[in-house]
């Protein structure tokens, strides 16, 4: 009796063990980002640049998206759905490039205003950044990564 516990135990351990592997093999996506430095805003207040740090499986379309409020400052109602409304500032692409094949890059996005909804003028201060991956198109689309928080602008 006690070997078969030994026996069920040591099955258990290797299951356990295996299921990230399992994972990896069936195209779990790696989900980071992390900007790096703050998003600066070019001479001409027309587009801001922030640098990325990202990984991703699985993923063709980017968008990235600053919001922030008249006075620069963080603000929780930008962290909310739809917010973009009550943003005085919200600059975003989904034009960017990026490659997805699981391994870390290193890459300036940038936004601006010239998708429909984009607005006002970025300042110095806070955005709520946000950088969201996605694979497939409409229905089908599925997300793949999504960071959201503070960056610094300047």
């Amino acid at each position: 009796m006690h070997h078969k516990r030994i026996a069920a135990a040591a099955v258990t351990a290797l299951a356990v063990a295996a299921t990230p592997a399992i994972a990896a093999e069936q195209g779990a996506p790696a989900k980071t980002a992390k900007p790096l430095g703050s998003a600066v805003v070019a001479k001409d207040k027309a587009s801001a640049k922030l640098k990325v740090r990202y990984s991703c499986k699985t993923g063709e379309t980017l968008w990235i998206s600053l919001k922030q409020t008249k006075s620069g400052k963080k603000s929780k109602a930008l962290k909310a759905e739809g917010s973009s409304q009550v943003a005085a500032a919200w600059w975003q692409s989904h034009r960017n490039t990026i490659k997805c094949d699981g391994k870390k890059h290193t890459k300036k996005f940038t936004v601006d205003k010239v998708e429909d909804g984009s607005k006002g003028t970025l300042r110095k201060g806070s955005a709520w950044l946000q950088f969201c991956v996605t694979t497939g198109e409409g229905e089908n689309s599925k997300l793949t990564v999504s960071v959201a928080k503070w960056v610094s602008v300047k």
